[in-house]
């Protein structure tokens, strides 16, 4: 079976070919070249905090999401008036200082350490309300004290 050439053993073999602009031959022995690269230009950065898209490309995409938003608002009028649906009501969670505010702080055990309460039962439970170890024969103590020894 033949194997074709690679384009790396084809340029070893028979060179690159000819690069030609506007009919006339293209010289591209060497890579030097006159441009001049300003090291403050080249390390700015553009801050993306601005409200004005600067691109064709970002004023294309806020048009889409300000269609998406107005299509959005049409659809949930449309059912709410045509189709008879009931919108969801919305529930305002609030924020994390409303919480804290509603919740009462208990400052006089701050900083102490939680302690938990027993659990009721014979002490072979499973957790599930059935004290079988899963394969519907009853947990023995070492089946027990395992699976605390291992935790």
């Amino acid at each position: 079976m033949h194997k074709n050439a690679t384009v790396a053993e084809w340029y070893k073999t028979h060179g690159k070919h000819e690069i030609y602009a506007k009919g006339k031959k293209v010289d591209l022995n060497t890579y030097e070249h006159s441009l001049k690269i300003d090291a403050d230009d080249a390390a700015r950065v553009r801050h993306l905090e601005h409200d004005v898209p600067l691109t064709a490309a970002e004023e294309d995409r806020a048009r889409r999401k300000k269609a998406y938003e107005e299509q959005a608002k049409v659809r949930a009028i449309y059912e709410e008036l045509v189709l008879k649906k009931a919108q969801p009501t919305v529930v305002q969670i609030g924020s994390v200082s409303d919480i804290a505010k509603s919740v009462p702080a208990n400052f006089a055990n701050a900083g102490k350490p939680v302690s938990i309460a027993p659990a009721t039962g014979n002490g072979h439970s499973n957790g599930n309300g059935h004290s079988d170890n899963g394969n519907g024969h009853p947990a023995t103590k070492e089946e027990a004290a395992e699976a605390v020894a291992g935790d």
